[in-house]
This record gives C-alpha cells, structure tokens and sequence, in this order.
C-alpha cells in the first residue's frame, strides 16, 4: 500500500502537486497534556510550499468540558513530508508532522484508495475540500474502535448525541467546512486526499436529444504532450438505461452517440488502460423550461381584519395582487410526459407506505382506528432509540394505545402532556369528572399504574399547567437519536382520523427534538410518572 500511495503521491498519473495541506481537528487533556485526533486531512495541493507555519482556525481553545479542549490547525507541508507522514502512519501508527508536537492517533487500519466522483450527493463530500471541482482518490486509515468517541459519548450505540458531541460539532464549523456531525463514523481518521487536477471537462448536449459533447482540457504542463483517454458515457431514466457509448480518443472534442439525453447522463473517463479514473460525473440536461409572465396589478389593497373577542385585536395588512400564465417549451415527449406521471404517482404511494403523509378522514370516513395502527407501525420501525408523544391533551389511554407498542424493551418512553380549562372541558365531556390538577395528575397515575400491570415499560409522564413550562398546541411523535424523527400529528392522539386530519414526518426533525427537551427540563417539578 505504501508504494502504490507514492506512486499516486509523485507519479503525476493522478495529479500534479508541489505540496500538501494538513488540517487537524484536535482534542487536548489538561490532566495528561495529550494532543489527541479527532479528525485529520491531508490534502494535495499545486500551491508552492513555503514554510511550516502553524495556521490556528480557532482563535483559543474552544472549552468542551473542564478537561477537554478543542483546536483547529493546519499546516503545509511538502510533498516528500506528506509520503513520510503516510509511511510512518501505516507502520508504526505515529503522526508527527514537522516543528509540532506528536498528535496521539488511534489504532488505525490501512484502506484500498477509493475514487470519488464529483457528483453532488456524495457523502464522503462532507468532510473533503472542494470536492465539487475535482474528482479525488482517497487513501483512509480508519479508526474501528472509535475509543476517543466512546468517551464522549459511551450510548452512542442507542443513537445518542450527547453535549459534548454537540459543542464539538459546532466548533468544527464554526471554522472549516468539515461536517463530522453528517459522517460521524469517520471519527479519529486520517485521510489522504488527492485530488485529479491532470484535465478540465466539459459536457453539454446536441440538438438532435442523442449526442452529447465532450471537451477535455488537460493541464497546462501536459497540454503539448496529450494522451489517449477512453470516454464511457450512459443515460438513464426509470432505473432503465436509454443508451450507452464508449470511445477512445486523444482530440480534445469529442461528440458521443447515447442515443436520448432525457434522462440521467453519466461521464467517466479514463486512461486508456483503465488504471486511473479522470473524471466522473452525474447531471441531467435542461430540455424543459417554464416560464411565468405575471401582470401586476396597479394599486396595492388593503384587507382589514376585525377584532374577534376580547383578545384578538384588529389589524390590517396590505397586498399586491398579481395574475399568472406559465408557458410551457420543450415540453417531453408523450412517453416520457406518462412515465414521469407515473413515478410521481409512485413517488407519493411510497411516501404513504412509508407512512410519511397520510390523509385520515377523506370524504368524511371515520379512520381513527387506522391511524392509531399507523401510529403504531411507526412505533415499530423506528422505537429503537425511545419514542416521545408531545400532546397537550394526551391521556393515560392514549398512551396505552401507542407508546406500549414499542418492542424494544427499556427504551425510553416520554410524554409531556398538559392541563388547562380546554383540557377539563375536553374530559368532561368525555364522561370525566375533573375539577382541578391534582384530581387530573392523579387520575393520570391511576390509569397508568392499571395500564402498566400489563407490560412494564420505561415510561415518563410530566404535565404542562399554569406557569410551569410554556403552552403548546402542535402535537408530534418524536424519536431521538443521532439521526433523530419528527412526525406532526396534526391533531391530537384521541383524535387523529375522527375527521380530515394529516401525519406528515417533518423535515427539520432536530429544532421539534430540542424544544421538546427543553421543555421536559422546565417541567423537572411537574412529574406525573413514576
């Protein structure tokens, strides 16, 4: 692995380069002293090397803890240091880069190199550096054990973040764009990154819909001296490929039959071995356009808005009225029009299956026992990590006809529910005599005592009323963990489906999270169980 490391390093089969630029997320202990990796990146570079000045990405040490603190450094380095840095980390596991003290790095295993295109949507982007503009080779050393990561978080396994975490998360981009938080499980690696600046690429499309273009640039210090390179190029739409094409060639155009560009089209090229991969990419051609011509109308109106009862004052707001027309060119053709119906149909069944936007109550059906089966499934799939319900009228019973199907045994079951007049009067209509909120807690811990005589689960109830906590009215199904899920309820548990109602999975899941805990933490006197 060393050698084929140098050989992409130095060879200028991949790119060329005349330094390298280091960037360490470090950890360091005031007990011990230790400088302890949290993140490493080498990246290859054609800028010249200078010297080895320390660059400090934080102004100070960012405080994690009483013994932890956080810092951000880089430094260049040449080329030859960076192949020595490489060397000495697959065999002896020690980094120590010129004129700084040892950082402590954990045991890491070698990787095969890995190609990543520069394509958008590609996780591994998240912690490279301008990886939109040249694709790269990657050479890892990966932490298995992740023993630095563990501490800081020991249930990392349950999915949690814990503060910690957090803190280190926010200080690492609050300065460089390395998204650790994304990628976690790259935690305590070091990553070589080169990135394959031999050729610029250009690609676009033919009138006819069947050819596309492909304009090569190489590098300056190898533009009198062009190599052959083999261009593949395919097209696809409905996971089915429309075409494909491959050809050899040195000129720097050339067209490539792919038979329709109205799909999906990927370019790789290559050398002509196929040794070294050049250049991938993935993109879709615009064939379509939409255009709104919209006419303004002349005076802004005014809508004023009466007073409704004692505490909703009037107020007014004004209005531009506008009218539309879209006109539609380069409209698909017929076949495509109904395949892309189709898949957008199918896109919205999937979202159903997934239970990701539901509609109960269409047309006036009573679908309330289908929701809470819905609820429940939820529950099912993602209660590994604990299961939250957020709603203001939320009753012993409906607490037994959701969060008791969990499966996973000692997860954690938390409910913030709430009193208030509408809340009595909700009761009482029910059949449920409530004066006040020590006869509604403790109906609470009565039905739930009877209902845990089934199944012991690890259940927290508290309870907004009054000054404690803040009102809320929105109702949601929370689960936490790293990669935490929100579903708005729309109405509340012992009303979803009675009538038109929506569970939607929300698409900023971690701000409903926070808040629910926040507001768990300002309810710490306001225990209804155990």
């Amino acid at each position: 692995m060393i050698e084929k490391f140098r050989r992409f390093a130095t060879s200028g089969k991949v790119g060329l380069y005349n330094s390298c630029s280091l960037t360490s997320v470090v950890l360091t202990s005031r007990k011990d002293g230790l400088h302890r990796n949290v993140f490493t990146i080498a990246v290859f570079e054609e800028l010249p090397f200078r010297n080895y000045r320390l660059r400090y990405h934080t102004e100070r040490p960012v405080r994690i803890s009483k013994d932890l603190s956080l810092g951000v450094v880089s430094q260049r380095v040449t080329v030859d240091d960076a192949v020595i840095l490489y060397e000495q980390l697959a065999r002896y596991g020690r980094w120590q880069q010129p004129c700084c003290p040892e950082l402590q790095v954990a045991k890491l295993t070698p990787l095969e190199p890995v190609f990543v295109p520069c394509t958008p949507g590609v996780p591994i982007h998240s912690v490279l550096k301008n990886p939109h503009r040249y694709a790269s080779y990657l050479f890892e050393f990966f932490s298995e054990q992740k023993e630095l990561y563990q501490e800081l978080n020991p249930n990392y396994f349950r999915g949690d973040v814990t503060l910690l975490e957090r803190k280190v998360y926010s200080a690492v981009q609050d300065v460089i764009p390395i998204d650790l938080e994304f990628i976690g499980d790259r935690w305590e690696n070091v990553v070589f990154q080169l990135p394959v600046n031999l050729l610029k690429v250009d690609v676009w499309g033919d009138r006819d819909g069947k050819h596309i273009w492909v304009a090569t640039r190489w590098h300056p210090e190898l533009e009198s001296s062009r190599q052959e390179v083999r261009i593949e190029s395919w097209v696809t739409f409905d996971e089915t490929i429309l075409g494909s094409t491959a050809l050899t060639t040195a000129e720097p155009l050339a067209r490539l039959h792919v038979g329709s560009t109205a799909g999906k089209i990927t370019v790789r090229i290559s050398t002509k071995s196929g040794e070294i991969t050049l250049y991938e990419k993935s993109f879709h051609l615009v064939n379509r356009v939409a255009m709104s011509v919209r006419l303004v109308h002349p005076e802004k109106i005014t809508i004023n808005v009466p007073p409704y009862g004692k505490r909703r004052p009037g107020f007014s707001y004004t209005v531009q009225p506008v009218s539309g027309e879209v006109v539609r060119a380069g409209a698909f053709s017929d076949w495509r029009t109904w395949v892309s119906k189709r898949m957008n149909l199918a896109s919205k069944r999937a979202l159903e299956r997934r239970l990701e936007f539901v509609q109960y109550g269409v047309g006036g059906r009573n679908e309330w026992a289908r929701a809470l089966n819905d609820l429940r499934q939820l529950i099912t799939w993602h209660g590994e990590n604990g299961v939250y319900l957020w709603d203001p009228y939320a009753t012993a019973n409906d607490i037994l006809a959701t969060l008791f199907a969990c499966e996973f045994s000692g997860a954690p079951l938390r409910v913030i529910t709430s009193y208030s007049k509408q809340v009595r009067n909700v009761a009482v209509a029910g059949g449920v005599r409530v004066d006040d909120y020590q006869e509604w807690v403790a109906l609470l811990k009565n039905e739930l005592a009877e209902g845990l005589k089934q199944r012991k689960v690890n259940l927290e109830v508290r309870c907004q009323h009054g000054q404690h906590g803040w009102e809320f009215h929105d109702r949601f199904l929370l689960f936490p963990g790293r990669e935490p899920k929100v579903w708005s309820l729309g109405c509340s548990v012992n009303a979803l489906g009675l009538s038109h109602s929506i569970l939607m999975k929300v698409a900023h899941p971690r701000p409903v999270l926070d808040a629910f805990e926040n507001l768990w933490e300002a309810l710490a006197q306001c225990i209804v169980w155990p």
